[in-house]
């Protein structure tokens, strides 16, 4: 984390996030660690798809068939953020994180910065703390390969 506020800082940018599945906890991770405050703009928790549609205007046809989660909506999420908080880079997660759905591990994270966009599926295998967990990290891990 700590490379990755200083990559942020050396580069003058700055960073907001837009989560579902993971409610905050990639925006924690970022938080925790001391200088986050120069380049962390802030975040939102956008776990329902009413929040995605009121918050994002993401519209509601198209939460309902993804059930809030592709590679679409995060990329929606990553902008939209990033507008919304004036910031350089804006990314989001969006999956599902079980625990009984056959779903469970399917996520996608996005990044919207002002020269490129991407998104990316994950698949990940466990607990839904361990999905949260691992998402949030992969992430962080997309963000700082992307400076």
């Amino acid at each position: 984390m700590k490379n990755l506020i200083k990559t942020l800082k050396t580069k003058n940018l700055t960073l907001a996030l837009a989560e579902s599945c993971t409610s905050g906890y990639a925006s924690y991770l970022i938080t925790k660690t001391p200088g986050a405050s120069k380049v962390f703009k802030g975040g939102t928790i956008v776990y329902s798809l009413e929040s995605k549609n009121k918050l994002f205007k993401i519209p509601k046809s198209a939460l309902i068939k993804a059930q809030g989660v592709s590679k679409e909506i995060a990329l929606a999420l990553a902008k939209g953020v990033r507008k919304k908080f004036n910031a350089d880079i804006g990314a989001a997660i969006t999956g599902f994180a079980g625990p009984s759905d056959k779903k469970t591990g399917i996520v996608f994270i996005a990044i919207a910065a002002k020269t490129k966009t991407t998104a990316k599926k994950l698949i990940i295998d466990g607990s839904r703390d361990t999905v949260r967990k691992q998402a949030s990290l992969a992430l962080i891990n997309l963000i700082y390969e992307l400076l």
